[in-house]
């Protein structure tokens, strides 16, 4: 286990629009307000569709498998850090017949909007770094 003690920054609230790719909205509204570390406060909205990856094995390099789920979709929630200007997300959705959730990807598009909160991590600098022994990109203070 690995932990560091850092700060809180900026807030940046920010709104996503119709069509617009979820995961590339959050990215790109922290790269524009010059925030490279941060973690996702509060998310809410609508998907047209959702992409996920999820884990399928409990191999040490895990097998996965990619899900789109078409909608309407309300999203939940989602968790993420963003480390060097990338995010690592989380997310829940639901439709009238259940509830969904994973790694958020690339290829979720907004249906009415998406509102987003994101707290800037200051004091310190975040990266992934590839660790030879799991074959998985491990959070870092760099």
């Amino acid at each position: 286990m690995d932990s560091w003690t850092a700060g809180l920054g900026k807030i940046i609230v920010s709104r996503g629009d119709r069509g617009e790719d979820l995961l590339e909205t959050i990215e790109k509204s922290a790269w524009e307000n010059g925030v490279l570390n941060g973690v996702i406060v509060s998310a809410i909205g609508t998907l047209e569709n959702c992409r996920i990856h999820r884990v399928t094995s409990k191999e040490l390099k895990p097998e996965e498998e990619y899900v789109d789920i078409n909608g309407p979709l309300e999203i939940n929630s989602i968790n993420g850090i963003i480390a060097n200007g990338k995010l690592h997300a989380h997310i829940s959705v639901s439709d009238r017949n259940g509830t969904y959730g994973g790694h958020l990807e690339s290829g979720s598009k907004i249906l009415y909007l998406a509102e987003i909160v994101v707290a800037e991590i200051s004091g310190i600098k975040l990266d992934r770094i590839l660790d030879k022994n799991s074959g998985l990109k491990l959070l870092k203070a760099v």
